[in-house]
């Protein structure tokens, strides 16, 4: 009929849509009538098969839309205007299985989150929005030269190289972080995955690794061609933003440290008795265990363990760490420390203060910097991934952990952190 108008149809759009992991999406509704209530649900499984799942319902607005972006939701998975609540605010769908787990993401893989709107209990729309674990054109490279186990990502090619090379170590899990080199290469550095435990023809546990291993890792980096200057950044988490320091003081081809949740001194191995590293056939000295074993049972016997007691306990005489002190002071690059105030693992935003305060007592010539944020914990990383739980099971100890931070908290630390860690980067590295 003329001049008849057909009825609007509901539609939920996001964009960009691919987009790459952690790029911020623009989240819209369409198509309903004003003031109408709407609920936006998001779901997706992780690396590990499992389910995540958020929500938020919405009134529309007098053009029948909704801009996430803009306006916050009246009641769901999270509260206030937040353009990625959907994402972060993500909680795991109860499976029957009662041990805490964090979202897993060990691939690279792209990751498709299903997106649905209810009216009055009823779906209306629907739509698929695909998360990048890499940007288009990324290389891989496998490095097993020189008893190496790791992955090198590169730049595409149309991003003509050489790039900044940056070598990323994980912490006391083991393994190879890919999916963070992986997001470095999209961003235009040469990032190499390195494992040092935990994989295929490496030590079982975190225990008497030898820092040669990683100076052979730096060679062969500044060996490759797509790798700018001969030198590269070592980004590291927990124990490894402690090794990254440890490299940094030892080895002059780094170029700078970037530490997250950090630690100014050698602590034991984990899983097993002794170090944690050594040196030239020796031992590198750790801070002694000095927690009385009554405390040490209270400690242990709480679950999820709040760790940061006991190394507390063991940091209270500074005089006495002596040998087991990372001599920062000896790193001929910038240094980035990040560390959320309510880590629960272990103490990190004091630890990092006193890396801090080494720094300036040594008239440290090179930038520094410490980012601390009062609500996070200790799983500070690449942002939009679901944050809502704080503690989980450790795959070396076996027992679960506290690991502190609010799920906004926890957000607001990860993309703030990373966009300064890329800029970082950027700067010092180009």
């Amino acid at each position: 009929m003329h001049g008849d108008v057909l009825p609007a149809i509901p539609a939920i759009t996001i964009e960009p849509d691919p987009a790459l992991s952690d790029e911020s999406a623009h989240i819209r509704l369409s198509g309903f009538t004003p003031g109408q209530r709407v609920t936006l649900r998001a779901e997706v499984a992780d690396d590990a098969g499992q389910r995540w799942r958020s929500w938020a319902e919405f009134a529309a607005n007098e053009a029948g839309a909704v801009d996430v972006a803009t306006v916050a939701p009246r009641s769901g998975s999270y509260s206030g205007v937040d353009a990625m609540g959907l994402f972060w605010s993500m909680a795991r769908v109860d499976d029957g299985d009662s041990a805490p787990a964090t979202f897993a993401r060990t691939t690279t893989n792209p990751l498709s989150i299903a997106f649905t709107a209810e009216v009055n209990g009823q779906i209306v729309a629907t739509t698929h929005h695909t998360r990048l674990g890499m940007a288009a054109g990324v290389r891989r490279v496998e490095a097993h030269e020189r008893g190496l186990v790791g992955t090198l990502f590169l730049p595409p090619d149309h991003d003509h190289g050489p790039h900044p090379g940056v070598i990323v170590l994980g912490g006391s899990s083991g393994g190879r972080r890919e999916p963070l080199a992986a997001l470095l290469a999209s961003h235009g550095c040469a990032a190499l995955a390195l494992a040092y435990f935990g994989a295929e023809g490496l030590p079982p546990r975190l225990a008497d690794i030898p820092l040669e291993y990683f100076e052979a890792a730096l060679d062969w980096m500044a060996a490759r061609p797509e790798v700018r200057g001969g030198r590269c950044a070592l980004l590291g988490t927990s124990r490894g933003a402690e090794l990254a320091l440890l490299l940094g003081a030892t080895f002059p081809q780094v170029g700078a440290v970037v530490a997250y949740a950090p630690s100014g001194v050698l602590w034991g191995a984990v899983g097993a008795s002794g170090p944690a590293w050594t040196y030239r056939g020796e031992p590198l000295p750790v801070v002694p265990d000095r927690v009385p074993p009554e405390l040490d049972a209270a400690i242990s016997a709480r679950e999820p363990i709040s760790a940061a007691e006991w190394y507390l306990h063991n940091l209270e005489d500074e005089a006495a760490l002596g040998s087991a002190t990372i001599a920062v002071e000896r790193i001929a690059g910038p240094v980035l420390l990040i560390s959320g105030e309510d880590d629960q693992m272990w103490p990190s935003t004091l630890m990092a203060e006193r890396i801090m305060r080494r720094l300036a007592e040594h008239h440290f010539t090179w930038p520094y910097r410490h980012l601390r944020y009062p609500d996070a914990g200790h799983l500070i990383g690449p942002p939009w991934q679901p944050t809502t739980v704080n503690s989980r099971r450790h795959p070396t100890v076996g027992a679960t952990f506290a690991y502190g931070g609010t799920p906004a908290g926890q957000a607001h630390a990860n993309a703030d952190s990373w966009r300064k860690v890329l800029e970082w980067l950027g700067a010092h590295m180009a």
